[in-house]
């Protein structure tokens, strides 16, 4: 009787066992810390006025080049749910980490946890959950720019630009995150002395020849589906392409915005006053450690080589800014500054005696503490929006109540809403958020509030066209009704129920 061979009969598992059991502990701190921070976006309808809109979409997608996003609805159906997406999400960027945890070979077990638990909590991820409706596909993304590197180190050399392209049809922004890995890789290596400093060049240049013809393999694919769909790039595209400035201005862009974040905590990358501090702390410790170990290699080729791609590393974090218009940065283009702990993380794990144990220490108490910072900062960030919709959906009631008890209503009254209600809702100011994109001043208003009042309130009352507003607007019995919540405020004019907001 003949023996079968069961493993040439199946696939080798072995090699995904190990990694699934060397990377347990690292995934888990991610997933859990990241639960802490999203947990309650994930088990709340938390809104702003893009999921207002596309509450069963995914907004522009081949428009704004984003065609990736219409082949992933097949795997995230056009509707947003918070909970199923929030926890997908949640999965794919603790992946993620522990990708790039190998990626970097940071091996230390306390490092590994506290490293994966600072991606997931990182505030871009934050940003990326007030937009829920776009949360898993953007994450997916996220994952891919990540995986692109490890093929392309893998020497998977075909593979690797195909996946980057895919990622980028979802997601352009996150192209900083490939960058970024790929000079952390080349940093690694400078500081261990070990690879010729020659390789470590060619290396990244074969690096940024694989980013460079996956950009314009997309740039083709964005042509091809545009020219096929009948679609052209919307204004936020056209408007926002950095085309008119020069490329040195460019990069003189991106290095400010780097540093901004240090000093001003632009993008709320930076959470707090206090956070602000120890991370200036931070890094002063970080370049210290990063010196000691340059100066251990005793090769000054070396040294050079680390010189430049320290400097290097904030262009690759900020790359974006070569390309976009700086009104069109925001808290989620810029996840690739987790590459910021990354590079403290690959530089701990080779900081050894005689190096002071109490500066590991320190370091990594910083991190932790920066971990929990934006675990508070997303929590905040969620009770400003559930607030934020509370306070409009009461407001709102009210007003509808108004409109209903307004004589002469009947089945054939068209509202028409003129103004902003921006005066009218609290801020929540004392929440501070204000250059987090996400939760918004104005969470309803023209753009959103039709959707607002069908969708959360019930009203499916008929609306008022744009022409029919624009007449209204220069009626003299609207100049003359005073502004909302005064009695007046809400009449009835020919066919229609105004009400005067401001």
């Amino acid at each position: 009787m003949t023996n079968l061979n069961l493993q040439s009969r199946f696939p080798d598992v072995s090699g995904w066992r190990e990694a699934l059991v060397k990377n347990r502990a690292p995934f888990l701190a991610a997933f859990f810390a990241g639960l802490a921070a999203h947990g309650y976006a994930f088990s709340n309808k938390l809104i702003n006025h893009d999921d207002i809109e596309s509450l069963f979409g995914k907004g522009a997608t081949i428009t704004s080049g984003r065609w990736g996003l219409e082949l992933v609805k097949i795997l995230f159906p056009d509707w947003s749910m918070p909970w199923i997406y929030g926890i997908l999400s949640l999965l794919l960027i603790s992946a993620a980490a522990c990708l790039m945890l190998q990626i970097l070979d940071i091996r230390r077990p306390g490092l590994r946890l506290l490293t994966a638990a600072l991606v997931t909590t990182f505030p871009s991820l934050t940003g990326n959950f007030c937009f829920m409706f776009t949360s898993a596909p953007y994450a997916w993304s996220f994952f891919l720019a990540v995986l692109a590197v490890r093929l392309h180190l893998d020497g998977r050399r075909v593979l690797a630009p195909l996946v980057l392209v895919l990622a980028l049809g979802i997601y352009q922004a996150y192209i900083a995150v490939t960058a970024s890995l790929f000079v952390l890789t080349m940093l690694a290596q400078a500081l261990d002395g070990e690879k010729p400093v020659r390789e470590i060049v060619f290396g990244g240049l074969r690096a940024l020849g694989m980013m460079l013809f996956a950009v314009a393999l997309y740039y083709g694919v964005t042509l091809l589906v545009l020219h096929f769909t009948g679609e052209s790039f919307n204004t936020y595209v056209t408007d926002n392409v950095n085309g008119s400035v020069t490329l040195l201005r460019r990069i003189r862009i991106a290095y400010d915005a780097f540093f901004y974040v240090f000093s001003f905590r632009n993008f709320y990358l930076i959470t707090s006053e206090t956070l602000r501090y120890i991370h200036i702390v931070l890094a002063l410790l970080l370049l210290a450690c990063m010196a000691a170990l340059a100066l251990r290699t005793r090769s000054w080729l070396h040294i050079a080589l680390l010189a430049f791609l320290t400097l290097l590393l904030p262009l690759a974090i900020c790359c974006m800014f070569l390309i976009m218009s700086q009104q069109s940065i925001h808290t989620l283009v810029m996840y690739s500054f987790v590459a910021v702990y990354l590079l403290t993380a690959l530089v701990l794990e080779r900081v050894t005696p005689p190096s002071s144990p109490a500066v590991r220490a320190l370091m990594s108490c910083l991190l932790a503490l920066i971990a929990a910072g934006n675990i508070y900062f997303a929590n905040m960030t969620y009770l400003k929006m559930q607030l934020q919709y509370e306070n409009a959906h009461a407001f709102y009631t009210v007003l509808l109540t108004q409109v209903m008890q307004t004589p002469g209503f009947n089945e054939n009254s068209r509202l028409a809403f003129l103004g902003e209600q921006s005066n009218l809702l609290h801020r929540f100011d004392e929440l501070d958020t204000e250059l987090l994109q996400g939760p918004n001043r104005d969470l309803v208003n023209i753009y959103s509030r039709e959707n607002f009042l069908r969708l959360y309130l019930g009203c499916d009352l008929p609306f008022a066209d744009e022409e029919s507003l624009d007449t209204l607007r220069e009626d003299p019995r609207v100049q003359a009704m005073p502004e909302y919540p005064y009695a007046g405020s809400v009449a009835k004019i020919d066919d229609f129920i105004v009400v005067k907001l401001g």
